[in-house]
């Protein structure tokens, strides 16, 4: 936000910079064949021929500087917030004949400082909040309902001394963080009874005053809207009392700041499910926050599973879910004394404890053949996986997240009835998965039914449905896929074909012959309001065919060029995904690479997006977001990159050279969070690292696990990348530990907190 001209503006408060860690410099985006870069500031931009390739931002090294000046000067940016906010008046009521009105009363906020005692051992700001009631305009003592202490953080104690070290390079001075405040008068758009904007920022240009052009957050704190004083009129009856203004004091989890509060403001005014004129500030009646943080939000190892440089997480033992209810992450995890186990966290050290010994004489491997898979039922939300007990073999277990609800789900074969070739889907408040005996069965927390017999059918549908399979005979599962609507699979029909089958939620089957001269072996499924699109067999190729109520339609009819003939790979790399009307795939029509195409529904064309863009989706999935697709791509020039997609040929493009040149950067994983994507990938002598792109392209590292020139994290080798609600969950290891947990708190993309 930048002000308008209806702004006047305080003196600026300085504060602590926002980051610790000092960014890498990432390399040039620009080569021989760019067209343009600009440099500006902090930030350098990037177009080849034409396209926009995005920005590169640098965090700037900053100092702490004036810790005791800035604490108090946020005492009265607090004081100024609390007294603009809390304007709340009579409103009077509208009635004929009625006497002259009460004048409204209003809510006053005054601050006073408060010198060092037992409570507040640094000392502090006292912040009260009370009615005017005799309308004096000054808050007297008795009028006082609350009051609201905020204490100056404690010094510590200094460090014993170190030996002396070398004298190193005079570096350059750090730039600070700065606070500006500035005036919203009546009539903004934003504020229309006025308020104040508080920006911060970096002072880039160490003038000890933040610019326009280094703003980077903005908190607007508005005024309430002022009542009127009651109408005249005889025998009418005053207005009442306006519900008073209140402030909530609150510490944040520790996860995502170890030191700071947020402040809460709002009206006692019974909004929501809320009760008026209780004194209780609920969630409800919440309009504006103040999140402030002495340090930046929490990034660290959040693990500790194996002691010293050995890996808690390794190759066969790397499995995580999140169990989203409860925000817990469930992980699989080696320790010295119980192997390969199931563990849980809430992306805190303390709280990553052992879930459960699943086999005490050896390793359960918790979901090393179906992973960790999250389905809400009747019993709230569960986690399906597989586990070697050491007595039943490799089976179904289930957890909601305590040790007492971790169970095995039913022994249906003597031993192992899962193996690696097993897939799993959630299905009608439970799962689908296949066995080692190429079988396909549901199950719930407690029982595991053939297809046919889920509960939800009733007797007549299972009855209809059970000689319906009876027909069928189950060989692969090359597909196993499942919407909110239906199930999809592959079984062998009565010519003994591998064609698909639809189940739907009301027990109706459906079977599509697609390929009538043989096998059409169906792959890479994805669903569209048109129906499930499938990559499938016919002709000695694969093409896209389309599956909708019975009826196959082909889409394509690409041609490899070396034969004439269908492809044979199509979608083996980034596999299928919906873009709009747009379904966007990989397939290799030529002896080289894959490279991407798109089909469009609206016109029926199949578009060749790049041919320098090659091999997308070899290395991890892609995601959709904001209208494009981000996945891992190789070009010739920049080797193992990040690329994008709006499913046309001009918004196909590399977004990233983070190892400059021909060097692979090797993304590992991709994610999204709100309007922003995360990324682990490599870079000039920094190794695995976390990295952000935001909707303007620009590209910054985020976290480092192991940082220092040459030193390499190996971030998301192992295991996979969840994110929470609040953080971002990764393996890494930081050069004395091995492969552990660690988290970063990504509210710094989606919320705004003040760092100081």
């Amino acid at each position: 936000m930048s002000p308008n001209s209806n702004t006047v503006e305080h003196a600026p408060i300085a504060g602590e910079p926002a980051h610790d860690q000092t960014s890498p410099s990432v390399p040039p985006f620009s080569e021989q064949n760019r067209s343009t870069e600009i440099q500006s500031g902090t930030r350098q931009s990037v177009v080849e021929n034409g396209r926009y390739q995005g920005v590169l931002a640098r965090n700037r090294p900053s100092r702490k500087s004036k810790i005791l000046i800035a604490i108090q000067v946020l005492s009265i940016v607090v004081a100024l917030i609390l007294s603009s906010y809390a304007l709340v008046v009579l409103n009077g009521l509208q009635l004929s004949q009625g006497k002259d009105g009460q004048d409204g009363i209003e809510t006053l906020v005054i601050s006073e400082g408060r010198e060092a005692d037992m409570i507040c051992t640094e000392g502090g700001s006292d912040i009260f909040i009370g009615t005017d009631n005799n309308q004096n305009g000054i808050l007297d003592e008795i009028e006082i309902s609350s009051t609201t202490k905020i204490c100056h953080g404690k010094e510590g104690l200094s460090g014993p001394q170190g030996a002396n070290g070398d004298s190193g390079e005079l570096g350059d001075n750090g730039t600070s963080s700065l606070v500006r405040i500035i005036t919203i008068y009546v009539g903004n758009a934003t504020c229309p009874e006025g308020g104040i904007a508080i920006y911060s920022g970096i002072d880039v240009n160490q003038n000890d005053f933040l610019d326009d052009e280094e703003f980077a957050t903005v908190n607007e704190l508005c005024d309430g809207k002022i009542g009127g004083d009651g109408n005249t009129g005889g025998n009418g009856s005053n207005g009442g009392n306006g519900a008073p203004a209140l402030v909530k004091k609150e510490i944040p989890p520790s996860n995502i700041c170890p030191v700071g509060f947020i402040l809460r403001f709002g009206i006692d005014d019974g909004t929501g499910n809320s009760t008026a004129f209780d004194g209780n500030l609920s969630d409800d009646e919440v309009d504006e926050e103040l999140k402030v943080c002495s340090t930046p939000l929490t990034a660290e190892r959040i693990s500790d599973f194996l002691s010293g440089s050995g890996n808690g997480v390794n190759p066969a033992c790397s499995e995580s879910g999140l169990l989203n209810s409860k925000q817990i992450i469930i992980q699989a995890a080696y320790s010295p004394f119980d192997g390969c186990e199931l563990w849980i966290t809430e992306g805190i050290t303390d709280t990553t404890t052992m879930l459960l010994d699943i086999n005490p004489l050896g390793d359960s491997l918790p979901g090393n053949a179906l992973g960790f898979t999250s389905v809400v039922g009747q019993q709230g939300e569960l986690i399906f996986f597989d586990a070697d007990d050491g007595t039943n073999g490799r089976e179904l277990w289930v957890t909601d997240g305590t040790t007492i609800g971790t169970h095995i789900v039913q022994n249906i074969f003597a031993q192992n009835s899962i193996d690696a070739n097993s897939v799993l889907v959630p299905f009608m408040q439970g799962v689908v998965f296949t066995t080692s005996s190429n079988t396909i069965h549901w199950a719930n927390s407690s029982d595991i039914v053939e297809l046919s017999q889920i509960p939800m059918f009733d007797n007549t549908t299972q009855s209809i449905l059970n000689s319906i399979f009876s027909t069928l005979s189950s060989d692969a599962f090359s597909l196993l896929d499942s919407d909110a609507e239906n199930l999809w699979f592959i079984a062998k029909d009565s010519n003994g074909d591998l064609e698909p089958h639809q189940l739907s939620t009301s027990g109706q089957l459906t079977s599509y012959d697609v390929n009538p001269n043989g096998n059409s072996l169906a792959q890479f499924g994805v669903s569209t309001e048109q129906g499930l699109v499938v990559v499938a067999s016919a002709n000695s190729g694969r093409q896209l065919a389309l599956l909708s109520s019975g009826n196959v339609t082909w889409l394509t009819s690409l041609m490899d060029t070396t034969n004439g003939n269908w492809p044979i790979d199509v979608g083996t790399g980034l596999g299928l995904h919906s873009l709009s009307t747009k379904i966007i795939f990989d397939a290799q029509t030529s002896g080289v690479n894959p490279t991407l195409w798109a089909y469009d529904f609206n016109n029926g064309m199949t578009t060749s997006l790049s041919t320098e863009i090659v091999i997308p989706g070899e290395r991890t999935e892609a995601v959709v977001n904001g209208g494009k697709i981000f996945f891992d791509c190789v070009t010739a020039t920049y080797g193992s990159e990040l690329c994008s997609s709006d499913g046309t040929i001009d918004g196909t493009v590399v977004i990233t050279d983070l190892s400059s040149g021909v060097v692979d950067s090797n993304v590992r994983h991709i994610s999204a969070i709100g309007d922003n994507i995360v990324f682990i990938a490599s870079a000039d002598d920094i190794g695995f690292a976390l990295w952000s792109l935001d909707s303007s392209g620009t590209i910054q590292m985020q976290y480092d696990p192991y940082q220092g020139a040459g030193n390499d994290s190996d971030s998301g080798q192992y295991g996979n990348m969840i994110i929470t609600e609040t953080q971002v969950i990764f393996v890494a290891r930081d050069g004395q530990n091995g492969n552990e947990l660690y988290a970063w708190t990504h509210l710094q993309l989606t919320d705004e907190w003040l760092i100081w």
